[in-house]
């Protein structure tokens, strides 16, 4: 090889850009990999949080419409002997599959409608119900109550297993009836109540009371 070929060859050597132009490919490349990279982490991110939401929105939604207690055994009337009813007996537990249900006697509201009264009835805290006797306090008291029987489980937390028993007087419907006279729930009478916890749907029931008002009368 001549001097003159060498020359040649080494010139197009300096002129030759392909090695240059690879190297730009590649960190374009990299470029591009590593913005995809941190834009499918954003999204995928985004989208595990969104999902998350989602699920929690949804639980909350099922919590709140599904029901969290139900009743357990009979629903007990009591006649006064006058031919109207005293006071009822509901227990309550907590459904199938919920592990345990807020019950705090002060937050939760009950409601009792037939078609002569309808009355938001409180709870009595002062006179809880912790044997047969102290019904007769609960129902002494002057004006429609709820008193709550868990045989001294101060816990306002109704655990799996767990019966609690409320009674709610009746017996004076008529005074507490707004915007009219009222009367006490008698014979052959429609009524439902409601009972409202913190958390979960309403617990509803409805009953009818018989043609004869007795002292013990099992409404189912």
């Amino acid at each position: 090889m001549n001097v003159k070929s060498l020359k040649t060859l080494c010139s197009r050597f300096r002129r030759e850009q392909s090695g240059i132009t690879g190297l730009e490919t590649a960190i374009v490349l990299i470029a591009f990999v590593v913005v995809a990279a941190v834009f499918a982490f954003t999204v995928l991110t985004t989208g595990l949080f969104t999902s998350e939401k989602a699920k929690e929105t949804a639980l909350a939604g099922v919590a709140t419409t599904s029901s969290s207690l139900v009743i357990k055994g009979a629903i007990i009337a009591h006649g006064d002997g006058a031919g109207a009813v005293d006071y009822i007996r509901v227990k309550v537990a907590t459904a199938t599959g919920v592990e345990a249900v807020l019950f705090n006697p002060a937050d939760v509201l009950l409601t009792y409608t037939d078609a002569n009264n309808v009355v938001l009835i409180d709870n009595s805290p002062a006179t809880p119900i912790t044997d047969a006797a102290s019904i007769a306090a609960c129902v002494a008291v002057a004006a429609p109550v709820w008193c709550l029987r868990n045989d001294g489980n101060n816990n306002p937390i109704i655990d799996p297993g767990e019966i609690m028993e409320l009674v709610i007087t009746l017996d004076h419907l008529a005074p507490a009836a707004a915007g009219g006279p009222g009367q006490a729930l008698g014979i052959n009478t429609q009524f439902t109540v409601e009972i409202i916890p913190q958390d979960g749907a309403v617990l509803k029931f409805e009953r009818r009371t018989p043609l004869d008002i007795t002292t013990v009368m099992n409404l189912d």
